[in-house]
């Protein structure tokens, strides 16, 4: 099932179309609020076939990856050839390693709601594909 929610925000990064992939629902919607308050239009799956198929119809322009136990850089490849460059921020453990995403868009698990909104702040301030 995929969700969305926007809600005004006083945050200076312009509003951006992000999408959540996050299994565990309390994470997930923690990170929902936390960007939707900083004016973003926020999606959220729970999985990676509706991630993959809200990344086929609209135009996105973070992918936050939840912790994905070894798929993440599969589904990464799968990502960028449906959208090229697409700027994503990955939750992973400490010794995660994602090739072709930049250390300022890593989180180490656990991790702060600042730290969230940095990282997409981050993202969104890159080139796409970083």
């Amino acid at each position: 099932m995929v969700s969305a929610g926007q809600r005004g925000g006083l945050d200076s990064t312009p509003a951006a179309t992000i999408l959540v992939l996050e299994e565990n629902a309390a994470v997930q919607d923690l990170i929902d609020q936390a960007l939707c308050g900083s004016g973003h239009r926020v999606l959220t799956t729970k999985n990676a076939l509706e991630a993959l198929e809200v990344v086929r119809r609209v135009r996105i322009d973070v992918l936050v990856l939840g912790l994905l136990h070894g798929m993440g850089q599969t589904l990464v490849g799968e990502f960028r050839s449906i959208q090229a460059g697409m700027r994503i921020v990955s939750i992973s453990d400490p010794d995660g390693d994602l090739d072709g995403i930049d250390h300022s868009a890593r989180l180490s698990s656990p991790f702060s709601l600042d730290d969230l909104r940095e990282a997409a702040a981050a993202a969104l301030g890159s080139p796409r594909g970083g």
